[in-house]
């Protein structure tokens, strides 16, 4: 028997009001799952690119001094 098949018998057996708790468990799940495969899979360097040249700023000769940054 498959687990989807296995979760409808088992919720058939409970009242109304915590079926609709698996319910709400199940949207929690597809909603968690998503938002880690978003983690897992990052938007593409090119766009990444594009959103940063949006701003059109040059730091061309920026350097970055991490004691600088740490006395702050």
């Amino acid at each position: 028997m498959r687990f989807g098949e296995l979760i409808a018998r088992e919720a058939e057996n409970l009242p109304a009001d915590k079926q609709a708790e698996v319910l709400d468990f199940i949207a929690f799940l597809r909603q968690r799952t998503a938002a880690s495969s978003d983690v897992a899979n990052p938007a593409p360097t090119e766009d990444i690119e594009a959103f940063f040249r949006s701003f059109d700023v040059d730091v061309s000769d920026y350097k970055f001094d991490r004691e600088e940054a740490n006395a702050r």
